[in-house]
């Protein structure tokens, strides 16, 4: 978005310091060694790093002005003075976000399927509209406003992914980015440690409304429990999606295919090139959305049949006669048991690679106990579990009988591979990020 110094100043209620002409800013940056053309560059203080320390880095690197709370005597271009750099970021968001009134924005939260919603609702937007999303991990109290403020100037539409560990949080975003349409995909157990109960997190998930206008749409998933259970407490217009129960946008006669699922939706057949189930809750939010905003429907048959490929959320690679499935981007109790039913379609012998799931607080004994209880009712061959909490994963998984049973280090798990993996395998590796069994993807595969 293109700015006046001035009109920047005037927006966040910041002093203009050394200023003799105007400047346009075009990009702006809180990282030093990302800076653009005309970029303006806004220092964080954090815990660890404070960014006025790399203030004259940024305008060695190109950066035309900065904003920032200390006062900088040494250096003669021009720079807006401010209370607290994070708020003035915050401010001038919600600036730009007024300033674009034509703007349509969809905002998207819940435990699990944020990211892998936001593309497929990208992907049926841009076959209309000039469309926008924030990237990667820019789902928090900084990453949404930068995004905003780089959003290009004529977008129409933008997909904006809201993330949360606590109350309040949605709230914020939400009131940043003022969706027209919200999407909750589900409440898991995802940050429950925070906040004690799953309809806790129901109702921080639900802050997402507190932007949103009285003629916004917010579209849930029926299937989930908590959702169905409390969708009469939410305050905007309630849309459906969902396969079991009875949906606006259900999902019927779903059939697997060798490269992906068909299912029928209103009459219409769709496709999705994907192994994984839960993609269909996924891409029924883009049907979603795409009706809502008038995407022509050929459109959007187009536009879900290939999301782009999320590197290990669920990203199945081939070596050979071997499947690798690498889900190591994160993990809960619900996409844990949603990652082993998709694995099941798989054909040949089934490997789990298991780690721990983490921010479960009091709770997390008996979420991977269920987990384990899951793996009893599945045809899987091998379990291998590694961590802390993922014994209680094996406790349970242990109990399976014609199936082998691990508890390892994560440095042991590639030797149990090396004796289980057979051709014909498929090896399923999940848990939550802190975990980082992705090393052991990287290795596993480095010797393949």
């Amino acid at each position: 978005m293109n700015l006046w110094l001035s009109e920047i100043a005037k927006a966040i209620n910041g002093e203009l310091r050394n200023f003799s002409s105007d400047v346009l800013v075009k990009n702006f940056s809180i990282n030093s060694k990302n800076i653009g053309k005309d970029t303006l560059f806004i220092p964080l203080k954090g815990s660890r790093f404070d960014g006025h320390d790399f203030v004259k880095e940024a305008l060695q690197n190109g950066a035309i002005s900065f904003i920032s709370q200390k006062d900088f005597e040494d250096i003669k271009v021009p720079y807006i003075k401010v209370q607290d750099s994070l708020l003035a970021l915050q401010s001038l968001a919600c600036y730009a976000r007024r300033k674009l009134n034509d703007l349509k924005v969809v905002g998207v939260t819940g435990s699990v399927g944020k990211t892998s919603t936001k593309e497929y609702i990208f992907n049926v937007l841009s076959r209309k509209y000039k469309a926008f999303k924030n990237q990667g991990n820019f789902n928090n109290h900084i990453g949404l406003p930068i995004s905003i403020l780089n959003m290009p100037d004529d977008t129409q539409v933008a997909v904006f992914e809201m993330g949360m560990s606590n109350f309040g949080e949605i709230s914020k975003l939400s009131q940043i980015a003022k969706p027209d349409i919200g999407i909750i995909t589900n409440i898991g157990v995802a940050h429950i440690e925070n906040l004690k109960s799953r309809y806790n997190i129901f109702l921080a998930k639900s802050e997402i409304q507190d932007g949103m206008p009285e003629s916004g749409i917010l579209i849930i998933n029926s299937d989930n429990d908590i959702l169905n259970l409390h969708k009469k407490e939410l305050k905007r217009k309630v849309v459906t999606i969902g396969i079991e129960n009875e949906s606006n946008f259900r999902a019927q006669n779903v059939q697997r295919h060798q490269n992906g699922f068909s299912f029928e939706v209103g009459g219409y057949t769709y496709f999705i090139e994907s192994f994984n189930f839960h993609d269909i809750y996924n891409s029924l939010f883009a049907i979603a959305v795409g009706t809502i905003l008038e995407v022509d429907r050929q459109l959007v048959k187009e536009a879900i049949r290939q999301k782009e490929r999320l590197k290990r959320r669920f990203e199945v690679i081939k070596k050979g006669s071997i499947t690798v499935v690498d889900d190591t981007y994160n993990a809960s109790t619900h996409s844990m048991l949603s990652a082993i039913d998709s694995i099941c379609e798989f054909e040949g012998k089934k490997i789990l690679v298991l780690g721990d799931m983490l921010e479960l607080g009091e709770f997390s004994e008996e979420e991977h106990r269920k987990v384990g209880r899951y793996i009893l009712q599945k045809p899987i061959d091998v379990v291998i579990c590694t961590g802390k909490d993922a014994i209680y994963i094996f406790d349970e998984a242990k109990k399976k009988e014609g199936s082998r049973a691990y508890f390892v280090s994560k440095d042991e798990c590639l030797d149990v591979l090396k004796r289980e993996v057979t051709s014909n395998s498929t090896i399923l590796f999940k848990a939550s990020r802190g975990v980082k069994l992705d090393e052991v993807v990287d290795e596993f595969l480095k010797e393949r």
